[in-house]
């Protein structure tokens, strides 16, 4: 084929579609830029976001972790104060159990014995349990701690008596249970302070 064309017109039409194709490269080109500058941006944004989110969830958790351990840290150091404070009562004071069941002893009616002590605290309450005949002797146990004459106790409390047909190895039919509460005399007549080394 015969280019009839001149050589300056045909230059136009060649540089013209070199032109047209780099046009749409470059068309091309900011189109695929500006779509990774918004998928950037995007995604700082996002993660921006989640950051923020991700720190107000860690500072909410602290701030409750730190409620809740204050709330414990409290409780158990209020445990703490109490269980020394109990360990430095039974430590300065010396209970003198052989004096103190003699003298419940003595008050115990006939047809009973005591078969156990509990001192829960020295200046508290102890529990008591007997084993009696009957219930009139049970009943009588409890007549006789509360007396004030005797000074042990100021009030006396019936738990429980139970009584069975048969008791089998021994005459005592019933079992009874007993809170008494501590006169402050008897407090101090059987509590003493431990004595020094010096």
């Amino acid at each position: 084929m015969i280019n009839l064309l001149p050589p300056n017109r045909a230059d136009e039409i060649r540089y013209g579609r070199i032109n047209d194709t780099l046009r749409r490269w470059l068309i091309a080109a900011g189109l695929a830029i500006l779509g990774l500058l918004i998928i950037i941006a995007s995604g700082l944004a996002y993660a921006n976001q989640q950051s923020k989110n991700l720190s107000t969830n860690i500072a909410n958790t602290n701030r409750q972790l730190a409620n809740d351990n204050l709330s414990q840290v409290q409780a158990d150091a209020s445990t703490i104060s109490g269980d020394v404070t109990v360990i430095n009562q039974v430590l300065n004071k010396e209970v003198r159990f052989s004096d103190l069941m003699q003298a419940i002893g003595k008050v115990m009616p006939p047809g009973t014995i005591l078969s156990s002590l509990t001192l829960g605290n020295v200046t508290g309450a102890v529990d008591l349990t007997a084993d009696t005949v009957d219930y009139s002797s049970a009943a009588q146990i409890a007549v006789n701690l509360s007396d004030p004459g005797n000074k042990l106790f100021n009030k006396v409390d019936i738990v429980s008596i139970t009584c069975q047909h048969s008791h089998p190895g021994t005459s005592y039919a019933c079992a009874a249970t007993y809170k008494a509460l501590f006169s402050k005399s008897a407090s101090s007549n059987f509590v003493n302070p431990v004595k020094g080394s010096g």
